[in-house]
């Protein structure tokens, strides 16, 4: 399966202002191929991809404080590929799932954001995660179910659950695309036959061209 890094080599972040047309046809293009690669689920880390701070785990200030922190392109990534009929989660060690949903809500159009997943280490979460391992009678197999020693493979077979529950709709491993900052969760991903992408600190909206040139090699 396609494991990929990428180095930007802009030493520039996504700014706040809106995209020329032509920076923001590379966003679409690599929408577009999303499609053409059988992509059904985006799976996004939080911290220091879709915002460019680590929030910590939890965020003890108001969400106003963080919506200057959204990356504007991974935002309207998010928002193409709803758009495009690809499904979209935030799959994060952050605890506070609501406040991740009403951030979403702030930067992003209402329908837009009512169709994005978000599984966070909320407390229903780790709960059935140490009742899983509590079941288990291998130890190995255990720990496999804690979601810090798994990536973030606990978290979007949660998400696949929910498009399951909803859509009645069964994804394949290789129809999951992850991007996360943490070169772990990337590896992890794809040893588990998904696509991922790790996300460097730079990332912007001609990243985008090299995402695509990687996705589809």
């Amino acid at each position: 399966m396609c494991c990929v890094s990428l180095r930007c080599r802009r030493k520039m972040a996504c700014s706040g202002s809106k995209p020329s047309k032509q920076v923001k046809a590379r966003l679409d293009s690599f929408v577009l191929a999303l499609t053409k690669k059988g992509i059904k689920l985006l799976a996004m880390d939080f911290d220091k991809t879709l915002i460019d701070i680590h929030s910590g785990g939890t965020w003890t200030e108001s969400v106003d404080k963080l919506v200057p922190h959204v990356r504007p392109c991974m935002r309207d990534l998010l928002e193409g590929a709803v758009n495009k009929g690809i499904f979209v989660a935030i799959v994060t060690y952050h605890r506070q799932g609501w406040l991740i949903k009403d951030l979403l809500h702030k930067v992003l159009p209402k329908k837009v954001a009512n169709k994005i997943y978000v599984q966070g280490n909320t407390s229903d979460f780790m709960q059935r995660q140490r009742s899983l391992t509590s079941g288990s009678s291998d130890s190995i197999a255990g720990r496999y179910l804690m979601p810090e020693l798994n990536g973030k493979e606990a978290h979007i077979t949660a998400v696949l659950e929910e498009i399951q529950k909803e859509h009645h709709v069964s994804l394949k491993k290789d129809e999951i695309l992850l991007m996360d900052d943490d070169m772990t969760n990337v590896r992890i991903a794809c040893n588990n036959g998904h696509y991922a992408m790790l996300v460097q600190p730079y990332v912007d909206y001609p990243t985008f061209s090299s995402f695509e040139t990687m996705l589809v090699l």
